[in-house]
């Protein structure tokens, strides 16, 4: 125990210096750590929460990403389908405005040949009645003798055949 007291080390003052640590680390145990690791719980459940929190919302924020697309893509698709729609009704209608075109074109055709073929009979009748009024008077002169209307008609008719023959051919 010399060789303690030489090196200055006395139990006592040991003794009560380690019950004063031990009531030290009690009493730091008891209000200290225990508010501590309270805190330091509660901090931990917190960046927990926060983390949960935000893997929820990059979770919630990847749906509507793809609600979004989904909706993006199926606007996409109505306007490309009113797209096509507006074309096919475009071509529909200007397949109704030549197809009446073409019936009005034909139809002034028609007319126009049915006008053409009244002129050519009305051109005829003009012709043959100038034809019987000429033949009756040049026939009259050279014979020297009447001929009847009816005769002369019936001439001037087989001469038009006659002629209408010709130019067919």
């Amino acid at each position: 125990m010399d060789i303690l007291n030489t090196l200055g080390i006395d139990f006592k003052s040991i003794i009560i210096q380690g019950v004063g640590f031990l009531i030290l680390l009690f009493v730091l145990k008891k209000f200290l750590f225990g508010k501590i690791s309270a805190m330091i719980t509660a901090r931990t459940d917190e960046v927990k929460n926060t983390y949960e929190k935000t893997e929820k919302d990059r979770a919630a924020a990847e749906r509507l990403m793809l609600e979004y697309q989904k909706k993006l893509a199926d606007a996409e698709e109505e306007a490309a389908r009113r797209v096509q729609d507006a074309v096919n009704e475009g071509n529909r209608i200007s397949e109704n405005i030549v197809k009446h075109a073409k019936e009005e074109v034909e139809q002034i055709r028609a007319k126009a040949q049915e006008s053409i073929e009244q002129e050519r009979k009305k051109a005829l009748t003009e012709i043959r009645n100038q034809v019987v009024t000429l033949s009756i008077l040049a026939s009259s002169k050279i014979i020297q003798q009447s001929i009847s209307q009816k005769t002369a008609e019936r001439l001037v008719d087989d001469f038009i055949e006659e002629i209408g023959e010709l130019s067919v051919r």
